[in-house]
Order: C-alpha cells, then sequence, then structure tokens
C-alpha cells in the first residue's frame, strides 16, 4: 500500500481524526496539504472555537509529524497546466492540483470531497479513505 496514494488535506484531517496514520506513512501529498491543514486548525480554534490554545500547539505538531512522514510532492506554482486544468473541469487551484499530480504521477487520489473524487474520478482513481485496502 505504500508510495500508491496521493492523499489531499480533507484525507490526512480524516485519517488523523480517525487515528489512523499507517496508510499515510510512504504515501503522497502536495505542500499545499501543510497550509490547508493550518487553514482547518485556524478555523477550529478561532472561528469556531471547538479547540484551545493547547489543543491547537498539539495538533499542530501531530500533522507536522503525519506530513514528515509522507512524501511530498512539490512544484512551481502557479502552474499553467494545473490552471488550465482548473478551469476547464470547474475546479479550484488546490483541487486541480492534486488530480494533476495524481494523475502524473499514476496515483490513486485519496480525498474526502465527494466533487473532487466524481470530477477526478474520471482521470484516475479517486477514493475515499475507508475505501483503502
Amino acid at each position: 500500500m505504500r508510495g500508491r496514494y496521493l492523499f489531499d488535506a480533507s484525507s490526512i484531517i480524516a485519517s488523523a481524526v480517525e487515528r489512523r496514520f499507517n496508510p499515510l506513512l510512504e504515501n503522497y501529498t502536495l505542500q499545499l496539504a501543510g497550509y490547508e491543514i493550518g487553514n482547518y486548525l485556524w478555523r477550529e480554534a478561532y472561528l469556531r472555537e471547538s479547540i484551545n490554545v493547547e489543543e491547537l500547539k498539539m495538533l499542530v505538531e501531530l500533522f507536522n509529524g503525519i506530513l514528515r512522514g509522507m512524501k511530498m510532492i512539490e512544484g512551481q506554482h502557479p502552474s499553467h497546466e494545473i490552471v488550465d486544468l482548473a478551469g476547464r473541469l470547474d475546479l479550484t487551484y488546490y483541487d486541480a492540483a492534486y488530480l494533476y499530480n495524481a494523475k502524473r504521477l499514476n496515483l490513486t487520489l485519496v480525498t474526502e470531497d465527494r466533487r473532487l473524487r466524481e470530477i477526478g474520478g474520471k482521470f484516475v482513481k479517486a477514493i475515499k479513505i475507508d475505501e483503502l485496502p
């Protein structure tokens, strides 16, 4: 199972919530995921006030550890190919970046985003975290 999947931020967060860390190790994500996870933590702490400052610190460290255990796909941004893909498929740049890299590297895209799975599934295999073997 290692090295065959590209996880987006939603699937990394879902894995952490379910305490399913093993599927993430040695698999892929984008540098972008760290920013998306940071935004999720900010929203939970400061907008929804569902976690306190101590929990926030602990979760930041947890997600940093998770991301260190994953293979990070880097790229130059903005990318014309990704902008074009986003425009053609009516996706956000972020979602198109995951789809573009899954296709480019022949990886299965793991996302909790139903719309991204539906659109992306026309080009690559796209599954939810609970569909992993």
